[in-house]
């Protein structure tokens, strides 16, 4: 069977919201609105890095997501780079091509991801690329739901 192949959209034209929050740029002094990401952390170690990460093929074979957490991601490379995501709602078992969606995220921007929200990446076209992460400090370890999907899918990484 021939893999499908999942074009993205950019992160402020794909109704992100129902993933989490696009953390876009605002102005130093701007009030707090409900553009502003909210965060949930269902643990008391916060743990926030700059996680270096390799290349890896553009294929989505599998999906990610934490229940008792949200998780924020920006570059600290200031590249382009790509995430897949699903509604946090979804079963395992209902993970596939017409169910993913595949965000692009322009420098400058970051996302944060709703509690349970499904994700693979990030992905990116440099031979490695490093991300603000933040997290749980356990995240890893104890809450890291993982499901590998039934079909393999394609990912169109190309800048918009």
């Amino acid at each position: 069977m021939t893999s499908p192949i999942l074009s993205a959209c950019r992160l402020c034209d794909c109704q992100f919201e129902r993933f989490g929050t696009a953390i876009l740029p605002i102005d130093d002094m701007t009030p707090h609105s409900e553009i502003d990401a909210e965060l949930v952390f269902d643990g008391t170690k916060l743990r926030y890095y700059v996680m270096r990460l390799r290349k890896r093929p553009p294929i989505l074979a599998s999906m990610t997501r934490h229940s008792r957490a949200t998780q924020c991601l920006g570059s600290a490379d200031a590249k382009a780079w790509w995430m897949a995501v699903a509604d946090p709602a979804l079963r395992p078992e209902e993970l596939d091509f017409t169910s993913v969606n595949l965000v692009e995220v322009q420098p400058g921007e970051g996302v944060k991801l709703h509690q349970g929200t499904w994700h693979a990446g990030p992905y990116f076209l440099s031979s490695s690329a490093l991300f603000f992460n933040l997290e749980l400090s356990d995240t890893n370890l104890t809450d890291h739901n993982f499901h590998h999907l039934s079909v393999p899918i394609k990912l169109k990484l190309e800048l918009s």
